[in-house]
């Protein structure tokens, strides 16, 4: 047997040279939906670093332009890494498949929505396109805290300051071209292992791009279906501060006043654009009847004194079927009603940039004269697969087989995605989607259906290998799946799965927006199962006597576990 050698960690006990090469993708000079991107990192580069290594292109939106407008960015949480369907890692002449990782957002989704933190997600708004919560266009209603309202400063579209305005909110005239820089979220890419480019004969990288549906969200202080406290608020037709304060059932008006409520205390704030179709509702929800395809025509400023006040002139006029008076919320129709809505995007030179790093003379040649003698070179990382299990609503008990068979298993994460076909409109604007919560925000649905985990009525549930049920009492999840409470079991659970993972846990309260299952399998930095000729499986049980699961579902159980390359003089291999 060959004497094995490991490489080494890029921290600061060898000093290195570095600088950064950009790769451009070599398939193409732009990408849209269901598109191959490729990368083919030479063997000239000899080493980089993969954590400081990332993927940059530039992006633009564009809206169906056969409808009426409103403002769309990409996914709140994890912005453009929403935009990756699939990462595959090859060595350079293709011969080794070394890394894949598929349903890539719900992987990403995982780590964003519990390892996370207000500077973490600033962080990637600022690079990754992802939401930010800001003071300007936040809630003054008693609403939770969202990610979908910088509209102000959103790298999408240009910000809106003319009062008034009377502009159209157009592809040409009001997205526009930003830059996103993405680390890559596969166990080559974070790894803290210098990569031995050279000898891997270089790597290939390819990407499939995400369905153009499910990459886009509309604002929530827009929607019906999401916070509707965050939206503007009627005030007057008037904007008398003791004039009427009321629009009458029946009576056919042009103009009317937003409340300052929610920071809509000037036009840069307030949410909605011209050449939004409108409505009103009520503050649980129920619309008042607009005939018509009323648009916004102009925003402005107007008031008494310092009062200042949202003045609406509309395109048309609109005649409520019942009385809008103070508190009666203003939503969006524009993508919930329209009989079909097809936004799209487009990526354009796209380059991945490599942390290229110089070990120096002595070193490389060490290498190479170890390769010479026969040594094999070992590269251990840590990455995830997954093992898809389809469940339908109505199937109350499942025994999902998790048919793992790697040597150094760390843990399992079991994320049930929410596997309705939805269409484009009701995806985009949270219309009938999963409901989340109530409560607090009324009633919360999901603008992440196909990425986010969803509890629908779970009861408990154990996981079985080593022939025994793990842990040996069944799970409870009752209260979670309340939507109103919380069981501290499954969260300690998923903690300790996720720790195992290298995901810390900095923040477990999105247990509701992102639901999953855990399972550590080993504890410690260096502990690992072995999970070959093992029977694995996760049993879940739907057993509330009043409630029914809604929902069919996608499990996507990712088992994360220690991948090794081995690689010799003349050949590479893989044990998973």
């Amino acid at each position: 047997m060959s004497e094995q050698t490991g490489f080494f960690v890029s921290d600061n006990k060898i000093p290195l040279s570095e600088k950064y090469v950009a790769i451009p993708s070599q398939n193409g000079l732009s990408y849209s939906s269901q598109k191959l991107i490729e990368f083919y990192i030479p063997p000239n580069v000899e080493n980089f670093n993969p954590k400081k290594s990332y993927l940059q292109f530039d992006l633009t939106l564009s809206q169906d332009a056969s409808a009426s407008l409103t403002r769309l960015q990409l996914d709140e949480l994890i912005g453009g890494q929403i935009l990756i369907d699939t990462i595959r890692i090859h060595s350079g002449d293709k011969t080794e498949l070394l890394e894949e990782i598929r349903h890539y957002p719900v992987h990403v989704a995982v780590k964003y929505a519990y390892h996370s933190s207000p500077t973490l997600q600033n962080l990637r708004a600022i690079n990754e396109g992802a939401g930010a919560f800001i003071p300007d266009t936040r809630g003054t209603k008693s609403t939770s805290e969202s990610l979908l309202t910088n509209h102000k400063y959103s790298p999408y579209y240009k910000p809106v300051s003319a009062d008034p305005t009377s502009a159209l909110f157009t592809n040409d005239d009001s997205y526009i071209q930003c830059k996103l820089k993405l680390p890559l979220h596969t166990g080559i890419f974070q790894n803290d292992k210098v990569v031995p480019c050279g000898l891997l004969n270089g790597l290939f990288v390819t990407i499939l791009t995400s369905e153009d549906k499910r990459v886009f969200r509309q604002l929530d202080s827009v929607s019906r279906e999401r916070r509707i406290s965050l939206n503007p608020q009627f005030h007057s037709l008037n904007a008398s501060i003791g004039g009427p304060n009321v629009w009458a059932s029946g009576s056919a008006q042009t103009v009317f006043y937003i409340r300052t409520d929610n920071n809509n205390w000037e036009v840069a704030n307030f949410p909605f654009v011209v050449g939004e179709k409108i409505g009103f509702c009520s503050t649980d929800r129920v619309v008042v009847a607009t005939p018509g395809d009323a648009t916004i025509k102009t925003i402005e400023t107007a008031g008494v004194g310092a009062a200042k006040l949202i003045k609406i002139t509309l395109n048309g006029a609109v005649t409520p079927g019942s009385e809008i008076g103070l508190g009666f919320n203003l939503f969006s129709k524009t993508v919930s009603t329209a009989t079909s809505y097809r936004p799209t995007y487009l990526m354009s030179n796209c380059e991945l940039v490599i942390n290229q790093v110089d070990l120096g003379t002595a070193a490389q040649a060490e290498i190479q004269r170890d390769m010479t003698e026969g040594k094999m070179m070992v590269y251990d990382f840590l990455t995830t697969q997954v093992y898809n299990y389809s469940q339908l609503a109505g199937d109350r008990v499942a025994n999902i087989g998790i048919p793992a068979n790697h040597q150094r298993a760390k843990s399992v994460i079991c994320v049930p995605t929410d596997a309705t076909v939805y269409t484009n409109m009701q995806q985009i604007s949270g219309s009938g989607t999963y409901l989340i919560s109530e409560g607090y925000d009324g009633a919360l649905y999901s603008t992440q259906s196909g990425v986010a985990g969803i509890s629908d009525r779970l009861t408990e549930y154990f996981f079985f290998y080593d022939g025994r049920n793990q842990p040996s009492l069944n799970v409870n999840t009752e209260k979670i799946s309340s939507k109103v409470s919380v069981d501290a079991i499954p969260l300690l659970e998923l903690d300790k799965a996720l720790e195992a993972a290298e995901i810390p846990g900095m923040d477990m309260r999105r247990f509701n927006d992102n639901f999953c299952i855990g399972r550590a399998l080993s504890l410690g930095s260096t502990g690992v199962y072995d999970m070959r000729n093992k029977d694995c499986r996760l049993n879940v049980y739907y057993q509330d006597t009043t409630n029914a699961p809604d929902k069919n579902k996608l499990w996507c159980n990712f088992v994360h576990h220690i991948r090794r390359i081995n690689i010799r003089s003349n050949s590479i291999s893989v044990e998973v």
